[in-house]
């Protein structure tokens, strides 16, 4: 277990006024600084209602002094919270005096690199602290709390046991390739490496899945002017973050909003009328909703129904991406005869100024984000451990291309190797510097 000489610390709770701050230690040095605020022995898991007093003795809050005995705590190290009035003086002035008592400011999610490092968690647990505590929807928070209990590490690790006992099946055969009384046969270790790719593409599946909850999918709004786009995001939004008017053009720019869809939170973006036109400022404006339409996770294509407006197929061939699903939204059905509009296939009938229809709208936006309610078949990941997974897939792949062409026991051992050096990239057994600091980086500080 790595040690440390130093002692750091930091405010845990967010920046502004509060009913509550809470200051964090975390070092060898937590015990001695919690006696010299307090003036009293710490208790180990026993909440001590204290005053903080200065070194020279004067009061600075009255609050509870929690102490946790390394390696029973959150880093592995004797761990000290101090919880007070939420004043950000308050808690500068506190957070001064521990500093002057030996310790140093923390770096952006060191308490979380030390719990890392000390064993308390792998990477990917760690990771789902910052998920966790980032997460924009009730579905990313239970996921990411998935995560942090070690539902996807532990499918990491039942696959690279397969893969590992596989492997030294093959290094036996390596090693006794001479010996007649000795008969190694390898078929077992080729059927784990195809139960190991079979297990392995369903774990990328659900980690596909769960990748949407972090991404935030860009949902544009486009279409002809006065067609109700901006309407359309002043209603889903549920704020007027776009002027609605009846002259046409009014749209300029592009207007993003983050918008939470049921339990799913999305980016709505609003953008100008597509139209030829001479006036520069509109131009640029119709410029750039064909790059907001080009990286789209979800096209709206709106377009204005009370006067039995047709799609324009050249907005759609020229400037939108394969990979973008399109949903025709019918608008201004309340200018309509009234109907029994229903979805049809990829086509909804709304209207954005009293509300029929969008909840129509809401429900297939969901269901061609593929966003399941089975939270079973989606997993927390982060692109780093899709990529890194992807890897072992190819080479489980060739190592088991390399055994059906009867290639040498050497290059099956070494693909399966580097498998391995992937499933351990992932949970961060060897993952680099780099990557530690560059994970870490991304906490909040105090965590």
């Amino acid at each position: 277990m790595p040690e440390y000489n130093d002692t750091i610390v930091a405010i845990a709770t967010p920046s502004g006024r509060g009913g509550i701050g809470v200051i964090r230690v975390s070092g060898k040095k937590s015990k001695g600084i919690y006696k010299a605020l307090t003036g009293l022995p710490p208790k180990p898991r026993q909440a001590q209602f204290v005053s903080f007093k200065s070194s020279s003795q004067q009061l600075i809050d009255k609050g509870i002094g929690l102490y946790f005995e390394g390696p029973s705590s959150y880093t592995g190290e004797d761990v000290v919270e101090c919880h007070v009035h939420g004043s950000r003086v308050l808690l500068d002035v506190l957070l001064e005096e521990i500093v002057f008592l030996g310790a140093r400011a923390a770096r952006p999610g060191e308490f979380t690199e030390r719990a890392f490092l000390n064993g308390k968690m792998d990477l990917v647990q760690a990771e789902a602290v910052a998920d966790l505590i980032d997460s924009n929807s009730k579905k990313a928070a239970r996921s990411a709390m998935q995560s942090l209990d070690g539902v996807f590490s532990n499918n990491v690790k039942q696959l690279r046991e397969l893969v590992f006992n596989a492997r030294t099946l093959v290094e036996a055969a390596l090693d006794f390739p001479d010996e007649e009384d000795v008969d190694i046969n390898i078929d077992p270790a080729i059927e784990n490496v195809e139960n190991s790719l079979s297990a392995l593409n369903k774990l990328l599946k659900k980690a596909e899945a769960g990748r949407v909850l972090d991404q935030n999918p860009a949902v544009v709004i486009v279409g002809s002017p006065n067609v109700g786009k901006s309407c359309l995001i002043n209603y889903l939004s549920g704020f007027d973050s776009a002027i609605v008017s009846s002259e046409a053009g009014t749209t300029r720019d592009t207007i993003r909003e983050k918008v939470l869809l049921g339990d799913f939170a999305i980016t709505l973006v609003d953008t100008a009328g597509i139209r030829e036109t001479s006036n520069e400022i509109e131009k640029e404006g119709v410029e750039r909703s064909y790059k907001a339409l080009a990286v789209a996770d979800i096209a709206l294509y709106v377009l204005d129904h009370s006067l039995k407006q047709e799609a324009e197929e050249k907005i759609l061939t020229d400037h939108i991406s394969s990979d973008t699903k399109v949903i025709t939204v019918r608008n201004k059905i309340d200018l309509c005869d009234n109907g029994d509009y229903k979805v049809i296939d990829d086509t909804v009938y709304v209207s954005a100024k009293t509300g029929a229809g969008m909840d129509d709208l809401i429900e297939k936006i969901c269901s061609v984000l593929d966003i399941t309610d089975n939270e079973e078949d989606m997993i927390f990941a982060r692109q780093r451990h899709i990529d890194a997974l992807n890897l072992v897939k190819d080479h489980l792949q060739q190592a088991l291309s390399g055994a059906k062409n009867g290639v040498g026991l050497e290059v099956l051992a070494e693909s399966m190797r580097q498998a391995l050096a992937g499933f351990d990239e992932v949970t961060g057994k060897t993952t680099s510097d780099d990557v530690l600091g560059n994970v870490f980086s991304q906490f909040c500080i105090g965590k």
